[in-house]
């Protein structure tokens, strides 16, 4: 199972603080993990000196830290008085200083609660939440508003499929699997493990265009599910050997072979059985420095309307740095 030993909670938002905070405690103490909760506070409009003089803008800038500081205090004596949470309230755009603060302090997930949007926003997350989701270095776990307590599902998206680089993308499978076990296990709740998987030529067959092809692409496509079928068949090992029959039959373990493109047949999934949390890779481009998410993990990530906990590859290095924007 995989052990967090440094979490970070970000509050930014003044509704769901409390629920927000049990979980974060729950899963520090299920871990004996530490746990740091902050604030990001905007920067001061620049006009603000023209307006009420010189050193104004930084003097109340600073009454307000104090006092977000203060609420944050109370709000963890109140609701984690059994242990030792550290508070700190920060300054400036919150995707760049929370990826900033896991730098300094070298935590190892963040939690978060998903941002407020207008109606005129098309996408479930933000665009603050998806830079988030595109550039931090460790998982980020995104929770939904008025989240029940106990979540009763949960979905782990994983990718069995063929790939430039089979051994990354198992090492990626396994975080996934690792980390949505534990959640699992810490919340007594279902586990559904998907892959989505198409055949490529199937609309090729009774293409008038290709018919002296026809056997040609039957076996073609017929190879294309035995590849599919052997790979379930070593990935279904791989997994007895993670989780033993004990673990599998507490979870309720349920595995999903769903026909059909990720960013479709996922999302569609996750709304039928109602999941509550969506565990998913996002992929980066190899060879290059930062993150681009892939357009696949983007396109479920834009249709969930659940929590989502995304982990990203192994190796990833975040654009952001201490002391530039990104």
């Amino acid at each position: 199972m995989r052990r967090f030993k440094n979490l970070l909670l970000v509050l930014t938002e003044r509704d769901g603080q409390e629920a927000a905070l049990k979980r974060a405690v729950d899963l520090a103490t299920a871990n004996q993990a530490r746990l740091t909760v902050v604030d990001i506070l905007p920067d001061m409009p620049q006009d603000i000196g023209h307006l009420m003089g010189p050193g104004w803008g930084h003097e109340l800038q600073q009454i307000k830290l104090k006092d977000r500081r203060s609420e944050l205090a109370e709000l963890v004596a109140s609701s984690a008085a059994e242990m030792t949470v550290a508070i700190d309230v920060l300054q400036g755009p919150p995707f760049l200083e929370i990826i900033r603060q896991v730098l300094r302090q070298g935590h190892d997930l963040v939690m978060k609660t998903i941002q407020e949007q207008n109606v005129l926003e098309r996408m479930f997350f933000g665009s603050a939440d998806m830079r988030l989701l595109r550039k931090c270095p460790c998982p980020v776990w995104l929770m939904k508003r008025g989240d029940q307590e106990k979540y009763h599902r949960i979905v782990a998206a994983v990718d069995i499929g063929p790939s430039t680089d089979d051994e990354k993308m198992a090492a990626l499978n396994r975080q996934i699997l690792e980390m949505a076990s534990s959640v699992a296990f810490a919340k007594f709740s279902e586990l559904h493990i998907v892959h989505a998987w198409h055949v490529a030529g199937t609309s090729m067959v009774n293409s008038f265009r290709f018919k002296s092809q026809k056997e040609d692409i039957e076996r073609w496509i017929d190879s294309q599910r035995q590849e599919i079928k052997k790979r379930q068949e070593d990935f279904e090992k791989q997994l007895h050997a993670l989780l033993g029959d004990k673990e599998r039959d507490y979870l309720h373990l349920k595995i999903h072979m769903l026909e059909g493109h990720a960013d479709q047949v996922i999302p569609q999934f996750a709304e039928e059985i109602e999941a509550d949390l969506v565990v998913m890779g996002t992929v980066a481009r190899t060879g290059l420095p930062g993150f681009l998410m892939g357009n696949t993990a983007e396109g479920i990530l834009n249709q969930l309307t659940c929590s989502v906990l995304a982990i990203k590859p192994e190796g990833f290095v975040t654009p952001v740095t201490l002391d530039g924007d990104s």
